[in-house]
């Protein structure tokens, strides 16, 4: 059985290089950091989505940290935004199969950064088995 945790942000400005905790799920403002639910071992996949407010250009990662991460924090690339010929760059998605050991009952904290300062609205969703 496979179980999900989500995490967003919507119009966050990020600091070029800087990771800021995903304390968000849609419009409810959450623990950043979040429980691995029971009876799991692994995370299998980090979906990521973003769209830039402007014309900017950027890529992205995701920061897995936390006692919950069996061999320490982890990264996922996340995707790269590339200005539209005309006004805001569209969003992009991207689905990452991992092989990520992980301890139930444990903290994980999702944390997003991007190469550029950019204004960005993310959705991160985990998958564990």
């Amino acid at each position: 059985m496979a179980l999900t945790i989500a995490r967003s942000e919507t119009q966050l400005t990020t600091v070029a290089g800087t990771f800021t905790a995903m304390d968000n799920l849609m419009a409810s403002t959450v623990s950043s950091s979040f429980v691995v639910p029971s009876g799991v071992s692994k995370l299998v996949s980090v979906d990521i989505g973003i769209a830039a407010d402007a014309a900017e250009e950027f890529s992205s990662f995701i920061r897995l940290a936390g006692n919950g991460m069996s061999d320490g924090e982890q990264y996922v690339v996340g995707p790269s935004v590339v200005a539209a010929a005309a006004g805001t760059a569209g969003p992009v998605n991207q689905s990452k199969d991992t092989d990520f050991s992980v301890i139930s009952g444990n903290s994980i904290e999702c944390s997003i950064a991007t190469t550029d300062v950019a204004v960005i609205s993310a959705c991160c969703v985990m998958t564990f088995a």
